[in-house]
């Protein structure tokens, strides 16, 4: 992984997720999930494009439902439909 990950480097920040996503998938979508729950109002009043989140949101559901881990599922189509 990449070494010159911090905070303050959002360059460094996508490397570290691109890098956590091929090494250890499950790390990178719990890694996601936990993000997502802890400050859902980031994903709600970030400008990034609506169709971007939602694709991202159904990622994540259709991963934790292959997991079998519903609540999770629950959790995250409660946050898409307040998007």
């Amino acid at each position: 992984m990449n070494g010159d990950f911090n905070f303050g480097n959002l360059e460094g920040a996508k490397q570290f997720l691109d890098d956590l996503e091929r090494t250890s998938r499950d790390r990178y979508f719990r890694l996601c999930y936990a993000a997502l729950i802890a400050s859902p109002e980031e994903v709600l009043n970030n400008c990034a494009d609506i169709n971007l989140k939602l694709k991202g949101l159904s990622k994540l559901i259709t991963y934790f439902e292959h997991k079998e881990e519903f609540e999770k599922c629950l959790e995250l189509k409660k946050l898409k439909k307040l998007l």
